[in-house]
């Protein structure tokens, strides 16, 4: 089995480790940590990550909470050990809390930034299949230096969602009794479906492809009347790509072609955010939304009492842009809302106004989580609004 290379982060997970013993030893001595525990903020929040990111998220629902909200003696201690390995730690709300490098323009909260990045693209590969923002592709195309660093089965996903993303049927492999076949590849046309085979290897360039194993994809391949595809992002040794163009049946790839279909991929994407923000697409949305017909693709944010329209969406990911809205009842703190749909849109969100949401449904309901929001489709109701919550 190939060995993994040193992982770039292994750094950074050294002082997150650091500073979660300093805090677990320092709630240890003071018993202060019942009902409390640490958190990944990448998975607590699973929103898409920025500049500034937290080291590690701490939670507490006990005496710990208590004693760092109110700010007694305790809570100094905590923060002058915390302070002699550049971190400081800041309640996001009453029962957590982030820790923050006290740095935040050092190379180290670079490193950082990078790493919550790096694992966001990951776990968006696994969550879309077809990833509908283009962001995943984007980052690949740019650093396809990465594509090694992925495990296995997300490079087997990758490569599955680079295809769906053009709009083709795709489906990964078990993993196991697959046959050497980790995807399959369906491209509808009018004449049939054309299926194509894909093994996929995820090298380093210190083991090159050979004859033997494209020669048994290709024999697979026969077998199932389909194409077949080599995937790698090593390299293949002499004669093999000859070998394999000899009856059109097998195509080989490499990191070049994968950053090129990344590329593609990348574009296609923004083709399709622009259009579906062009106003002649747009209009005619806002219009059949106002006359009923797609009232479902206006969906609320409740305590907060936002709206947003869904552009795009597949069945794991969707684009969602900020609309305004209009009080009916209350104040500047408490009351209600609908939205306007007269065309305008928020610009003035961060990240601009148009935004990636995870899609998921549960007992036959659709809900979106996105911008650390929670987003379910509209009733035609006013929505309520806390800004104090």
């Amino acid at each position: 089995m190939e060995e993994s290379p040193e992982r770039p982060d292994a750094q950074l997970e050294k002082l997150v480790a650091q500073v979660k013993a300093i805090t677990e030893a320092w709630g240890n001595k003071h018993d202060l940590l019942h009902d409390s525990g640490h958190k990944d903020p990448l998975k607590h929040y699973d929103s898409e990550p920025g500049e500034g990111e937290p080291l590690l998220t701490f939670w507490s629902e006990g005496d710990a909470r208590r004693v760092l909200y109110e700010g007694m003696a305790e809570a100094e201690e905590l923060s002058d050990e915390l302070e002699k390995v550049g971190v400081y730690m800041e309640f996001d709300d009453s029962v957590t809390a982030n820790y923050y490098l006290i740095d935040q323009e050092s190379e180290l909260q670079r490193q950082f930034d990078a790493w919550a990045q790096w694992r966001w693209t990951c776990r968006l590969i696994e969550a879309d299949v077809a990833d509908v923002s283009g962001d995943v592709y984007s980052y690949f195309a740019q650093k396809p230096e990465d594509f090694y660093r992925l495990p296995h089965r997300k490079f087997e996903e990758l490569i599955s969602s680079i295809f769906a993303a053009r709009g083709w049927k795709t489906k990964v492999g078990p993993g196991s009794g697959d046959g050497g076949v980790d995807v399959r590849v369906w491209q509808e046309s009018p004449l049939g479906d054309s299926l194509t085979l894909i093994q996929a290897k995820r090298y380093g360039a210190h083991k090159p492809i050979g004859l033997e194993a494209v020669a048994a994809l290709e024999a697979h391949s026969k077998r199932e009347g389909a194409n077949g595809l080599f995937v790698t992002t090593s390299r293949y040794l002499p004669g093999t790509r000859d070998w394999a163009g000899r009856e059109g049946v097998l195509q080989l790839a490499d990191t070049t072609d994968l950053q090129e279909w990344c590329q593609e991929a990348t574009h296609l994407a923004m083709k399709q955010r622009a259009h579906a923000m062009a106003m002649e697409s747009f209009l005619p949305l806002l219009k059949r939304i106002r006359d009923g017909a797609e009232l479902n693709r206006v969906v609320s944010c409740s305590p907060r009492g936002g709206f947003c329209i869904v552009l795009r969406e597949t069945t794991t990911g969707a684009l969602l842009v900020h609309i305004p809205s209009e009080v009916v009842a209350g104040d500047a703190y408490h009351g209600s809302t609908v939205p306007l749909l007269d065309g305008t849109v928020i610009n003035e969100m961060p990240g601009g106004p148009i935004f990636r949401a995870l899609r998921k449904e549960s007992d036959s309901r659709v809900h979106y989580w996105g911008k650390r929001n929670y987003y379910a489709p509209w009733d035609g109701l006013p929505v309520g609004y806390d800004h104090w919550d």
